[in-house]
């Protein structure tokens, strides 16, 4: 009878305990679900500096706190990378992009050959391009289109590669490339694949539609 008891109650704590932990992973799942959400609100909605710049810092300690995830790895990099973009100071703007190249590496070895990933690293080697002349220009704008490209090749559906592919041609002199009909038609192909393409999850990369359409109107 003693030991009968003594099993029930070694169940019973089982029991608790096990619910323990199930009831703080739904608690901490909720709590990653509620910091993601908010921070992607922010960083969908950021037009300056200061605003990539804090929620950069946010989805950056999201990432350092999941460790697994590599969503939040991404956008923290893309939100440091936008930062990098409205920079002022050239020793910032370095820091930024180095910062973005960072949490993206992470993000990558999370989640290798995946497009999103590729097409954020070219639009990185633009960023490379800020305050950069001549040969170094051309460099890391040879390095961009070969990630786009790979992009492509992995998720032809995927619109951002051919959005950032026909920036980079609208943006860059003939002389290194620049071609900006070929650029147009790469706005087009983006728009329409932008009007087709539905995210894989809430969180899944989901931007550059509206500057996409922005690029269009300067193509008329």
């Amino acid at each position: 009878m003693m030991e009968l008891k003594k099993y029930t109650f070694i169940i019973l704590l089982l029991t608790i305990g096990f619910s323990g932990v199930k009831a703080q992973e739904k608690a901490d799942g909720r709590t990653y679900y509620d910091k993601m959400k908010s921070s992607l609100y922010t960083l969908n909605n950021a037009g300056n500096f200061e605003t990539f710049n804090m929620v950069s810092r946010q989805l950056k300690k999201i990432a350092d706190e999941e460790k697994t995830k590599w969503i939040p790895f991404y956008h923290a990099s893309y939100a440091y990378l936008m930062a990098a973009f409205l920079a002022k100071e050239k020793y910032t703007i370095e820091d930024l992009v180095n910062q973005a190249q960072n949490m993206l590496d992470k993000a990558n070895k999370l989640s290798p050959n995946n497009d999103e990933i590729n097409a954020l690293q070219g639009f990185i080697f633009q960023g490379r391009m800020i305050n950069k002349e001549g040969k170094d220009v051309y460099k890391w704008a040879q390095k961009a289109v070969k990630e786009f490209d790979h992009a492509r090749f992995i998720n032809p559906n995927n619109p951002r590669p051919y959005y950032l592919l026909g920036q980079i041609l609208y943006r860059l002199p003939p002389g290194f490339g620049g071609n900006k009909e070929s650029a147009c038609h790469h706005f087009i192909d983006a728009q329409k694949k932008y009007k087709s393409f539905k995210p894989k999850s809430e969180f899944s990369p989901n931007w550059g539609e509206a500057a996409n359409t922005t690029m269009l109107h300067k193509c008329k």
